[in-house]
């Protein structure tokens, strides 16, 4: 057996590419629950019920980030949670210093696939980042590049949380138009402007939409958010929130209401439909990849729909989706309903 100098290049040279899961992790907590990229179909982070102790970055500041590491560490997050992963440093260039609080901090999120190389080699507990692989967001949806912020900006409690009123519609409707829960609707643009993520910093609402729900750490710049917003608007108009996991798109197609088309009857009945029907549809990629949002219309076969994260903001499909589309299906319709057998989560 070879014996292992521990000292770098010595033991070889070990490559890797990863996803970036979290830059903040939770400490003292009981629960840990799953955060997903729908637009990737694979959890991205974690989020904690707490019962105790208190979220936090890179114990030694130095902007380093949990990444998960391609066919060497578990894509099942239960049998290695994001906290188990170790610290990957990110190399900086020779115009950074890198010292005595003297430098750049790095812009990775979230999603990010990432290149790199172990510092220990065979031991592999000391990643180092040297650069990202460049991505998009899922056509048709999300068609602008994400564009990420400093990880400081990731505070527990920023002080423009409530931007969004934190009341209870008569319907859906209500919520989206006349409450006008998330801004005005624009026609022209056939989308809520200001649910808008931003290019620098988080926007407001989108920070108050998540904490609504129940998940303080995230915003719409770092997680893709088209679950959080029915899930939310759900919670507005009075309806039963999702049982487990309410940022998982896919998840929706288990949503307890009434089952309007089960994805497998054919021909697709688009007379059965109505405005704020749940529509799940699967995205190409990993298992569990999906979009969800609410029915809006039908356009020459084409389903219309108001989604959030569409173009990174909440928007109103202009000209429609195939339901048919290889990969994109429509595979699931519900309808919500309110009963007083479920509970409603406020």
């Amino acid at each position: 057996m070879k014996e292992i100098s521990n000292f770098a290049g010595m033991d070889g040279f070990h490559w890797f590419i990863g996803r970036v899961e979290a830059r903040v992790v939770s400490a003292g907590t009981t629960k840990e629950i799953p955060v997903y990229d729908d637009e990737v179909g694979g959890v991205i982070g974690t989020t904690f019920e707490s019962s105790g102790g208190s979220a936090g970055t890179d114990p030694l500041r130095l902007g380093r980030v949990k990444v998960r590491v391609i066919g060497h560490h578990s894509e099942d997050i239960t049998q290695l949670p994001t906290e188990h992963l170790p610290w990957a440093t990110v190399m900086h260039p020779v115009t950074s210093a890198g010292s005595n609080g003297v430098g750049s901090t790095a812009n990775l999120i979230e999603g990010t696939t990432v290149f790199g190389f172990f510092l220990d080699a065979l031991d592999k507990q000391h990643p180092v980042i040297i650069g990202t692989i460049p991505g998009r967001d899922s056509p048709g949806t999300n068609s602008d590049v994400r564009t990420s912020y400093a990880p400081q900006q990731l505070d527990n409690a920023p002080p423009n949380i409530d931007s969004i009123p934190d009341i209870i519609g008569q319907d859906i409707e209500d919520c989206l138009y006349k409450k006008e829960i998330y801004g005005k609707f624009d026609a022209a643009s056939q989308s809520w402007p200001d649910m808008k993520e931003f290019t620098r910093g988080n926007n407001p609402k989108l920070r108050s939409m998540f904490n609504q729900i129940g998940f303080k750490n995230l915003t719409g710049e770092n997680t893709s958010w088209c679950a959080a917003f029915v899930a939310h608007i759900l919670k507005c108009a009075g309806y039963p929130s999702l049982p487990g996991n309410k940022l998982g798109a896919r998840n929706y197609q288990n949503y307890p209401g009434d089952v309007i088309w089960n994805g497998n009857d054919n021909p697709i009945p688009y007379n059965k439909f109505q405005k704020n029907d749940i529509m799940v549809f699967e995205r190409p990629g990993r298992a569990g990849a999906g979009h969800v949002g609410l029915y809006h219309s039908t356009n020459k076969g084409k389903l219309r729909m108001v989604s959030g994260n569409a173009g990174n903001t909440l928007k109103l499909d202009r000209n429609g989706r195939n339901p048919n589309r290889f990969g994109r299906k429509l595979i699931r319709v519900i309808r919500p309903i309110k009963s007083t057998d479920l509970s409603i989560e406020t």
